[in-house]
């Protein structure tokens, strides 16, 4: 949904999918990624939110992150075990760039300024880091 800050009112609304659990935003771009079950599909809120891209994740995805800078989407699968690493094109069209395994509940990952992915690990009680390369 868009909503206009100013005016403090939705001004749009727009369909991603049955249970979305995470987001990431490319302000540059104007794309909105959102995380579905098993897949990201990636919203262009310039066209009235049409979906512009998708790719499979795996089963169980979490939260999301977007590295603006390299274009590049991150998407941690618990049930899955693995971490989707993509990149985004001009038209917010996705490619999956690799895909490595993390463990079994791995989720919610956030990514730093090195271009490291640091994935959570809740059951083994760690933080995973997988470095670019």
């Amino acid at each position: 949904m868009a909503i206009d800050v100013r005016k403090r009112a939705v001004v749009n609304t727009w369909r991603s999918c049955d249970d979305p659990s995470g987001v990431a935003v490319d302000s540059r771009h104007s794309f909105v990624f959102v995380a579905c079950s098993d897949h990201v599909i990636v919203l262009d809120t310039v066209h009235d939110g049409r979906v512009a891209g998708s790719i499979p994740v795996g089963k169980g995805v979490d939260n999301i992150a977007y590295d603006e800078d390299s274009r590049t989407l991150y998407a941690a699968a618990a049930e899955a075990a693995q971490l989707t690493i993509a990149h985004v094109d001009e038209n917010g069209s996705p490619t999956v760039r690799a895909t490595v395994p993390t463990t079994k509940g791995g989720r919610s990952v956030v990514v730093g300024s090195n271009g490291c992915a640091y994935v959570i690990d809740p059951l083994g009680g760690r933080i995973l880091k997988i470095q670019p390369g």
